[in-house]
């Protein structure tokens, strides 16, 4: 019996996106800047059983009622191959699902991965994109290492490493302040933001002024301007979140208590800068040399329910098979 198992990082939103152009399809609205790190993984693996009788996905060894965001990506792959058998999925996720850490992302891209394997089909870079986007909408950043640029380029979507990670060997700091299942999924609120916040409209046409400084700060390996950047984007696609209607509100209490400690921080001048994407865990980025110092304040902070350190990683990869 094939199978196939691939591994892939979670990637966290330096310039983020919220909102859709294309719901159906799971197009972003505008494009984004991510880093993939290391320390956290998911890992699928695809095998074709011959008992089996559906398609089924077990997810951290919990049979799924159905195989959710994973469906269109592999209708899609599906489609350019002749297999018909039913596939067993069964992926893991060493680190709290569907909490605001991109699980979704690094899940999907580990599963195209090991299914475009499986099926014995070779796609395109444009098709294995197109493929990880209909699952999830930053999963194709997962495909690749580093940090990683997603975006229209001569009208057409496509993703790629813009520095590896040895380029720029930086820290991510990753403070866990829940271990819960967001109340509301990141597709869900984005489509909420899109029909009913008042600041939407200016979020998208904004939005490439943050792209062409976050490229220009990587590029030259400013930490500082990065990070400027980074946290006023973070902290605007909060507020079109806020002022949505319902409000759409992630941070809680620790969230709070965490954003204020690294603001004093940076007042004592510290070169870090922290971001946060759907839901209320926080992403420190530093350089090595201040990791023990800012993980040492972080486990001062009541509320936090664990700290992971994490360096860049690499794109969407085959283990075994």
């Amino acid at each position: 019996m094939k199978k196939i198992t691939a591994i892939a990082h979670p990637n966290f939103a330096l310039i983020k996106y919220w909102g859709k152009s294309n719901f159906y399809e799971n197009i972003p609205a505008m494009g984004s800047i991510s880093v993939v790190v290391d320390a956290m993984k998911s890992e699928t693996t695809v095998s074709f059983p011959p008992e089996l009788k559906k398609d089924t996905w077990v997810l951290n060894k919990v049979e799924q009622p159905s195989l959710g965001h994973l469906e269109p990506s592999l209708q899609y792959l599906r489609s350019m191959s002749p297999m018909r058998q039913s596939c067993l999925i069964e992926s893991t996720n060493n680190f709290p699902t569907a909490a605001g850490l991109a699980s979704s992302a690094s899940g999907t891209a580990s599963f195209v991965k090991a299914m475009s394997q499986c099926l014995e089909i070779q796609p395109k870079r444009k098709q294995m994109i197109k493929a990880t986007m209909l699952g999830s909408g930053s999963a194709p950043r997962s495909l690749f290492s580093g940090f990683v640029h997603l975006d229209f380029f001569e009208g057409a979507l496509d993703c790629m490493t813009i520095l590896n990670p040895e380029e720029w060997p930086l820290k991510v700091i990753v403070c866990l302040t829940s271990l819960e299942r967001k109340s509301v999924s990141s597709r869900d609120g984005m489509e909420i933001s899109r029909k009913t916040s008042s600041f939407y409209k200016d979020w998208v046409n904004n939005h490439y002024q943050d792209i062409e400084l976050a490229l220009s700060a990587i590029a030259s390996r400013n930490l500082k301007t990065l990070g400027t950047v980074a946290q006023e984007n973070c902290l605007k696609m909060h507020e079109v979140m806020k002022t949505s209607q319902p409000s759409i509100d992630y941070w809680n209490m620790t969230t709070h208590s965490v954003v204020k400690s690294i603001e004093t921080m940076q007042d004592d001048g510290l070169d870090i800068f922290y971001t946060i994407d759907a839901g209320p865990q926080v992403k420190i980025i530093c350089k090595s040399d201040l990791t023990e110092e800012v993980c040492s304040a972080m486990k001062k902070i009541s509320g936090i329910k664990s700290i992971i350190e994490c360096g860049l990683g690499q794109g969407a990869r085959l283990i075994g098979g």
